[in-house]
């Protein structure tokens, strides 16, 4: 069995002495791991980093083996990201949430969408609300999207201003306003409005939304940690809305 395509670095754990285990990302085979020998050594340790995209050959004997990988680079993006203060941040993030996928399934939209936000996050421009927008996909791929579409309660498509963190539904500014310290407020873009100002404020709020509902459905569920970089990302956000 054996196949070749391209894809993104999501992480390595070591195998052995000098070999790891390589976990990817691809458009037409998802999320895909195999081994990679010499993994640890100096020149391909360059080229496992999260973010770097691959040319990849998989080789196994059967179809369900773990196989082997022969990597190949097509663009390291790492360096690129580094050079950013928030950016590696997101990334990190990201692939903590595209591990928790399960393997060997396509997710084109994702696959399509993480592409768009990695090309933001290496020229560290406009990235944040995108990270949002790709959590919140992320969540919808797993079975637990937020409907957004009308009001939970009245049905009305219009003044939708807030989302229940009971349902992740979309709540209308008249219903939702007696109960507002207990619903999220829904930021603009969210709704793909990017024409407004994106203030700190819409960037922390979306951070919270994604966070509460990642906690409950991935997260908490499976009693795992969320990723300190998403902790450390919204914090800092949260830091530049007190010093404006």
């Amino acid at each position: 069995m054996e196949w070749q395509g391209n894809g993104y670095v999501i992480s390595t754990k070591k195998f052995g002495e000098n070999s790891v285990i390589l976990d990817v990302f691809t458009r037409d085979r998802g999320r895909y791991q195999g081994l990679v020998r010499g993994g640890t050594g100096r020149q391909k340790r360059a080229l496992l980093q999260a973010g770097n995209y691959l040319k990849l050959n998989w080789r196994a004997r059967l179809e369900e083996q773990l196989g082997q990988f022969q990597v190949e680079a097509i663009k390291l993006n790492t360096g690129y990201i580094l050079s950013s203060k928030l950016a590696p941040l997101a990334l990190s993030s990201i692939c903590e949430l595209l591990k928790k996928l399960p393997d060997r399934q396509a997710y084109n939209q994702l696959y399509d969408s993480f592409e768009i936000v990695l090309r933001h996050l290496i020229d560290d421009k406009d990235w944040l609300p995108l990270l949002v927008k790709w959590q919140i996909g992320f969540l919808q791929q797993m079975g637990y999207g937020l409907d957004l579409s009308k009001c939970a309660v009245s049905g009305t498509t219009e003044d939708l201003r807030y989302i229940s963190p009971k349902t992740g539904r979309a709540v209308c500014e008249q219903v939702g306003l007696p109960y507002k310290g207990k619903l999220f407020d829904i930021p603009p873009f969210i709704y793909g409005d990017f024409t407004k100002d994106i203030t700190p404020q819409h960037i922390f709020g979306g951070l919270k939304i994604t966070e509460y509902f990642l906690k409950k459905h991935i997260y908490n569920v499976h009693n795992l940690p969320f990723p300190e970089a998403q902790k450390i990302l919204t914090d800092r956000v949260f830091k530049q809305i007190k010093t404006e």
